[in-house]
């Protein structure tokens, strides 16, 4: 599921999720699964019905992802998968990237708009949260757990507009959808919240 939130439409989701928290203990295992996972996606045109990632937007936004990447890997971040840009076939293709390393790197904190996942171990909930909270952004996270009470008490912790547990992309209709922080202002669309994007309100007051 965490794959498939990486690589649909190519990271181009505004909730793609992109930075993946990992209990310590776990990590390596996510990690490896993830790697194989991700080498084996088919990359290519939709035209090919096995094609599981398609290409980014433009020339301008694949330079920006490949930029991003590099900048990263300067700024600490080691590769647990980064095989390169294609360049066996015309298009703005771009392999999936698995960073990790130094909290402060580029690829932790912003929004990259590609296949690109930035993975943290965590020892504590403190910790993780501290780790979710160091992005200037709050649009949504999933929180995955086998204990569906203690998930939802850490969803409870995090700033953002969405919180799905042990799932990703879940939109329900009658739920808003929003984001805070530098992700937005809260209203957003869905649910009876949405109403209001389609009216024009007017306060008149009289002593």
């Amino acid at each position: 599921a965490l794959v498939r939130a990486l690589t649909m439409n190519a990271g181009q989701v505004c909730c793609t999720a992109t930075r993946w928290i990992v209990r310590r203990a776990l990590f390596d295992e996510l990690a490896e699964q993830a790697r194989g996972l991700l080498q084996a996606i088919r990359i290519g045109y939709w035209s090919d019905l096995k094609t599981r990632m398609g290409p980014l937007i433009s020339r301008r936004q694949r330079d920006r992802v490949l930029r991003l990447i590099e900048q990263s890997l300067e700024e600490g971040a080691t590769a647990l998968l980064w095989d390169g840009p294609v360049e066996d076939r015309p298009g703005f293709f771009v392999r999936p990237a698995l960073l990790t390393g130094p909290a402060e790197n580029v690829a932790a904190k912003e929004e990259i708009f590609g296949p690109v996942a930035y993975l943290a171990p965590y020892d504590s909930e403190d910790e993780a949260v501290d780790l979710v909270h160091r992005s200037d952004y709050g649009l949504a996270n999933s929180v995955w757990s086998s204990d569906v009470e203690k998930a939802v008490r850490l969803g409870e912790r995090l700033e953002c507009g969405t919180v799905w547990i042990n799932a990703h992309n879940l939109l329900t209709p009658g739920i808003p959808y929003f984001g805070i922080r530098n992700s937005g202002y809260g209203g957003g669309s869905l649910g009876a919240n949405a109403l209001f994007e389609h009216m024009r309100r007017t306060s008149i007051s009289r002593p």
